[in-house]
């Protein structure tokens, strides 16, 4: 009855170059290609959006948001 551990940091590792939402603590949302994470949960996107409250108020080409801001990383399900 023993289950595999899965560990989250290991599971965005392989998600890298998937599309991502990263939700930062002050409710500001970022969606975008995860280019790369880091063990501090530093999170570098590309072609990232950012969201408040629901609408498009910016636009990037690559940003590097610090680990310490974010509240969960979302892996976007593609079928």
């Amino acid at each position: 009855m023993s289950q595999a551990v899965k560990k989250p940091l290991t599971t965005l590792q392989k998600s890298i170059n998937k599309n991502v939402t990263v939700r930062l603590k002050n409710d500001v949302e970022y969606h975008g290609r995860m280019n790369n994470i880091d063990p501090y949960m530093n999170v570098i996107l590309a072609d990232a959006s950012e969201y408040t409250s629901g609408n498009v108020v910016a636009n990037f080409g690559k940003i590097v948001i610090r680990g310490n801001n974010v509240l969960f990383v979302k892996i976007d399900d593609t079928l």
